[in-house]
């Protein structure tokens, strides 16, 4: 019982192991030129695209608000939404963004209806990139076409079971008696509000408002491609575009794993991995990595700005 809860609390530090294994087998000082040697204008082009994706994800977090008749203007969502970033930077799995529906909930609407966002915007990005990673296999993975056909497929058949179980209530159903069995009785009555509140608002979105709110995803994963498409030409690193995009995406799924904090580590051994084939070295690989988590960092100092501008009790 006393390893399981050893691994519960510092499972980040399975990441920190992993980073420390690769850097063990690099140059440190290569690593530190390549950082020198980075052209400046790439980095700060790629840093400054960091705003727009971040008002972009901002006005997808308010558009699904406005759905639920929660209104707050752009900037308020804005100031809020990167709040989180900040919190969501310090936590394995970046669970720190949860935060966001604090605001909400410090604004009176319930824990079920503030939750609704955070969920979605969770979902939306995590159904952009198994769509996004599943049809680019099919293109640089061909050896595995079959198995990307069926996974695609599958795929599309669990967001098909999902949308109709959730029409039918078979979603709550099965909610219901999970969080039966797990949530102490004494906090029973209140779950069952809360969670009444949060289904109501997810079945009401009709198939129209899913599908901008996968758009907008769309458009904040495009700035985030271009971001470190810019970071790697900076660094000579050339690889074609798709398969680069289809490499990101695969290790930004990955450092969602909540073994890590901020990805460090996982980030590093996934992009070792995909780009071996275009032999470029492991102290650029770890480079990369390493300047991608600067863009994480870049995005957690506006949050940080956020925070002191509209701060909230935790």
């Amino acid at each position: 019982m006393k390893f399981k809860t050893f691994l519960k609390k510092y499972s980040y530090i399975l990441g920190l192991a992993i980073f420390a294994i690769l850097l063990s087998k690099t140059n440190i000082g290569e690593i530190f030129q390549n950082i020198k040697n980075i052209k400046l204008n790439y980095l700060i082009f790629a840093l400054l695209l960091t705003i727009p994706m971040l008002i972009n994800k901002a006005l997808c977090w308010n558009y699904i608000k406005r759905k639920q008749d929660i209104k707050y203007s752009l900037k308020d969502s804005f100031l809020m939404y990167c709040s989180g970033l900040y919190l969501g930077l310090l936590t394995p799995g970046r669970l720190g963004e949860i935060s966001k529906a604090i605001y909400l909930k410090k604004d009176g609407h319930s824990t079920g209806k503030s939750l609704v966002g955070v969920v979605l915007d969770r979902l939306s990005d995590f159904a952009f990139l198994i769509s996004f990673v599943l049809i680019g296999s099919l293109f640089f993975f061909s050896e595995y076409k079959k198995e990307s056909l069926i996974a695609i497929f599958g795929f599309i058949f669990l967001i098909i079971i999902f949308w109709i179980s959730v029409k039918i209530g078979l979603f709550k159903w099965f909610l219901n008696k999970l969080f039966n069995k797990l949530v102490p009785l004494k906090y029973q009555e209140s779950w069952k509000i809360n969670f009444q509140d949060f289904i109501n608002d997810i079945k009401n979105l009709k198939i129209k408002h899913w599908l901008v709110i996968f758009l907008i995803t769309v458009f904040s994963w495009i700035f985030y491609y271009l971001q470190t498409f810019v970071i790697a030409k900076g660094l000579g690193i050339n690889i074609p575009i798709l398969y680069f995009a289809i490499s990101v995406t695969i290790a930004g799924l990955i450092t969602l794993i909540p073994v890590s904090i901020s990805g460090i580590g996982t980030r590093d051994a996934a992009l070792l991995a995909l780009f071996t084939p275009f032999a470029i070295s492991i102290e650029n690989i770890i480079t990369f990595s390493a300047l991608i988590l600067l863009l994480s960092l870049f995005s957690a100092l506006i949050g940080l700005i956020c925070w002191l501008i509209k701060p909230i009790k935790l």
